[in-house]
């Protein structure tokens, strides 16, 4: 009788094993396996907390905006948060993912007392998570159990990667797997990264506003070449998406921010208040003090001081 000293308890376990076993070939050459890549893992990992709502939206320089992934978990209060156009009402039990370059920041929190879990992260396979955009997701007691072991092994500065393998087996949980044909390596996945390039860019050059001749030679491609991969990836230009990233980034300054007009337009990128406040009343037909005071009278949170 196979395994017979095998707990009762884990018979059946056993029992599926020993079917699968079953199923398997028996190869002439068994020391010759299928090589594969080692698939990339979420990397440079860091978990904190926020126990007041007042810490959500620190630091206080308008709407976020990065490089990194954020996986939230409510775990104490509610509260809503703000991503890209869209508003995600957020409790325990229920989970978001922010992805990188989304302008993101919280409102309407239920009281001043919370506990949240931040996980952030960087992750070179990020396209594969594009299917978390703007979704929220139910967190499950197994979920939990996890992300409690990713805190234990992030506390102890554990070396062998243990953090990564479990923020990763977490992920792929949270998202279907590729559809057949759907490559992550390539030029479909090159054409899926072309914008994240282009951000980290814009990100690292901040608070100067780099031109598309800029951006092209530091991608190495001609400018011709960057604005037809660009449109055809996101689906909008390339000229368009820069002057929306600015103006987005001046609209959250505005809104959560005391800064004076001046900074502002400084901070993003342009010459003169004058050049900002038109490029602004063309994109949302309104001044920037008007927007400023439109979204006070709205209650929009600000920053203090």
């Amino acid at each position: 009788m196979l395994l017979t000293k095998a707990p009762a308890k884990s018979a059946r376990a056993f029992a599926l094993l020993a079917a699968r076993a079953r199923r398997l070939p028996s190869p002439e050459h068994p020391l010759h396996g299928r090589r594969r890549l080692p698939p990339p893992l979420p990397e440079n990992i860091i978990c904190f907390q926020r126990r007041n709502a007042a810490e959500l939206n620190r630091p206080s320089q308008g709407r976020a905006l990065h490089h990194r992934h954020v996986l939230i978990v409510p775990l104490q209060g509610a509260a809503t948060v703000c991503v890209d156009d869209c508003t995600h009402s957020l409790h325990p039990g229920k989970g978001l993912v922010v992805l990188p370059y989304q302008f993101h920041h919280y409102t309407r929190t239920s009281n001043r007392r919370i506990l949240w879990l931040f996980v952030t992260f960087e992750y070179a396979q990020g396209v594969t998570l594009e299917p978390l955009r703007n979704t929220t997701f139910n967190v499950s007691a197994a979920m939990a159990d996890e992300l409690r072991e990713l805190l234990k092994d992030q506390r102890s500065l554990s070396e062998g990667g243990l953090p990564e393998l479990r923020l990763a087996l977490l992920l792929s949980q949270l998202t279907p797997p590729p559809a057949p044909g759907d490559a992550t390596t390539g030029a479909g996945y090159a054409e899926k990264v072309i914008a994240l390039k282009v951000n980290n860019e814009m990100q690292r050059r901040r608070p100067l506003a780099p031109t598309i001749r800029e951006l092209a030679s530091q991608l190495g491609m001609s400018q011709s070449h960057l604005r037809a991969r660009f449109a055809a990836s996101c689906g909008v230009s390339l000229g368009r998406h820069m002057r929306g990233l600015r103006l987005e980034r001046a609209c959250g300054l505005l809104r959560m921010s005391s800064k004076r007009v001046s900074e502002i337009a400084e901070q993003c990128g342009y010459g003169s208040v004058y050049s900002f406040s038109r490029a602004f009343h063309a994109a949302y037909g309104l001044s920037p003090r008007a927007y400023r005071n439109q979204m006070a009278d709205a209650g929009a949170p600000r920053a203090e001081g």
